[in-house]
């Protein structure tokens, strides 16, 4: 079972030993069993990275994002046709029916709205959460009315104050929430390809420039489990203008953090690979409502038993 998040901070080298990855930094050494990872974020610009240790990482389905100059995540290597179905699962993507696309991205906001709410209430706001409540009842197929945006506007809001906007990239929020939701956004694209899908190919989203349509499909309802962190760090005062060291392993770990999935808690890395496991059966049955998605429970690291 995969569930470390590896931040690479400092300098150095990283390279395979004995299916391990081996940690070389400032004359010590350290490894990490390559069965254990899921994601390594490398940020220093002086870290030197072996063929081998790529070639180890895609066999064993380890993503790596690499950092621009602001130590932002801007480049994903993701595992290639590890799936044994491959062509079968792309037919099955290819044939969906709008409709049915249409069906999947509805279920996929209204349990967003829901997952904000439940995020509302854990933050005090009880009559927004219940607005919003409201509001998921009402989205239509292919949401055509935008009830996403509107819930949005009364979300944000309520959890970072009415003078809050998404917009503004300077905000430290919003810098610690794109830091997050990147970190996530990656987990679910690398799920994505172990079971055979393919990423530029969304529901909702369409981009031609964009190459994890799919990914940003289901990113969707587990966003506001990182904007909850975000607040938490917010209310501790944790949050820097800047993305510090202590804040940015935070952040990264909000891939073990807790969900409930069909009644069952669970890890943000099993709740990813369970509803990407889903869409499969929903698509065969063509049933949106078999498509499973997760459920915001409380704001806690799951306990790996």
């Amino acid at each position: 079972m995969t569930w470390r998040s590896l931040l690479i901070s400092k300098g150095g080298k990283l390279s395979l030993h004995q299916q391990q990855m081996l940690i070389q930094q400032e004359g010590n050494e350290f490894t990490v069993p390559l069965e254990d990872i899921a994601i390594v974020v490398v940020e220093s610009r002086e870290t030197v990275i072996t063929l081998p240790l790529l070639s180890a990482f895609g066999l064993y389905g380890i993503t790596l994002l690499s950092c621009d100059e602001q130590f932002l995540p801007c480049g994903q290597w993701l595992p290639f046709n590890q799936y044994y179905r491959q062509l079968k699962t792309l037919k099955l993507q290819l044939e969906t029916s709008l409709p049915l696309k249409k069906q999947l991205w509805q279920r996929i906001v209204q349990q967003k709205i829901r997952n904000q709410a439940k995020v509302l209430s854990l933050c005090q706001h009880q009559e927004k959460s219940e607005r919003l409540l409201r509001l998921a009842n009402l989205v239509k197929s292919g949401d055509k009315d935008n009830i996403e945006a509107q819930s949005a506007v009364i979300y944000f809001s309520g959890l970072f104050g009415a003078h809050f906007r998404r917009k503004e990239e300077d905000n430290a929020i919003n810098i610690h929430l794109n830091y997050a939701y990147t970190v996530v956004r990656s987990a679910v694209a690398r799920s994505l390809v172990l079971y055979g899908w393919l990423p530029q190919l969304g529901l909702f989203h369409h981009s031609e420039v964009n190459a994890f349509n799919l990914a940003d499909d289901f990113i969707e309802p587990f966003r506001p489990l990182v904007d909850l962190l975000v607040w938490n760090l917010l209310e501790k005062g944790l949050l820097s203008q800047n993305l510090s060291p202590l804040s940015k392993q935070q952040l990264i770990k909000i891939l073990h953090h807790q969900l409930r999935f069909n009644q069952e808690k669970v890890s943000v890395l099993t709740a990813i690979d369970k509803t990407v496991a889903s869409l499969q059966i929903a698509l065969i049955q063509k049933n949106a409502s078999l498509l499973q998605l997760p459920e915001i429970d409380t704001l806690q690291e799951y306990q790996y038993e």
